[in-house]
């Protein structure tokens, strides 16, 4: 009797086994895996673009095409895309949907749950984004201005005004920059721009080389300075960031980008 019972509760016990196997090999097959895209940049086309990945078309029929890249504006793509699990996530690409051409094709990463990627598309082409690498014991900031204008020299640099004194502080980036071309220069926050609270109440500032007052784009202020909330600057103690912008007139005012995503560096 003893051993018809040990039977029994053996031949349950590999029952239940067997199910439980059964539902994981299901929720293999069944599954789904969950990845932020997200895609950074700027069209500087005449046509609309339309970013698909796999067979997913975010185009003017979803949310009201807000995902659609609007022609000669910066653009900040942020979706969450969901896959088989027990498929490749397959490739994201950009495409002009009148003439059926294909300008930029990544295939999303096999692991992790965050794929990132820059598209600068200038001339008909693709301008490459070409990341320095990190330095422990600095940060690396990126610039791109983009103006087709003139080919004038400017000078970039952080500007803040006390509230109280009306002291003025500046802190230049950098000197003589052409436009339609990268700069890359090492960053250590100063005194008078080294936390958020001080930074959100600084602008950054483009003018003619060798002066202060005389605005880099257009001859006009406004299309030649921005807030620095939200470029993610570097604080007091912080080293080893690397962080591009794309800079370009808009049509309200000075269009700026963060092409690299750090959802951790809000200001």
């Amino acid at each position: 009797m003893r051993l018809i019972t040990h039977y029994i509760k053996t031949t349950i016990a590999l029952l239940l086994l067997m199910a439980t196997f059964l539902a994981c090999n299901k929720e293999d097959l069944t599954g789904q895996k969950a990845m932020q895209v997200v895609v950074n940049g700027y069209n500087g086309g005449t046509d609309e673009l339309e970013i698909v990945i796999d067979t997913t078309r975010y185009d003017k029929t979803v949310s009201n095409g807000k995902f659609v890249l609007k022609p000669a504006l910066t653009f900040d793509f942020n979706v969450v895309y969901t896959y088989p699990a027990a498929k490749k996530p397959g490739t994201l690409s950009i495409k002009n949907p009148e003439s059926g051409k294909i300008l930029f094709s990544k295939p999303l990463p096999e692991s992790g749950t965050k794929a990132v990627f820059n598209f600068i598309y200038i001339d008909g082409k693709e301008i490459d984004v070409n990341t320095p690498a990190a330095d422990a014991s600095t940060n690396k900031l990126v610039f791109y201005l983009y103006y087709t204008e003139n080919n004038d020299p400017v000078d970039i640099f952080l500007y803040r005004k006390d509230e109280s004194s009306g002291q003025e502080y500046r802190e230049y980036l950098a000197k003589n920059v052409l436009p339609r071309t990268w700069i890359y220069f090492d960053y250590l926050s100063t005194t008078n721009f080294d936390d958020k609270n001080e930074l959100g109440k600084s602008d950054i500032c483009f003018t003619k080389a060798g002066t202060t007052d005389q605005w880099a784009f257009q001859d006009d202020e406004k299309q030649s300075k921005t807030s620095v909330f939200g470029m993610g600057f570097p604080i007091a103690g912080e080293k080893g960031l690397v962080q591009a912008y794309f800079v370009t007139p808009g049509v309200s005012g000075l269009d700026r980008l963060r092409l690299f995503f750090h959802p951790d560096r809000v200001q």
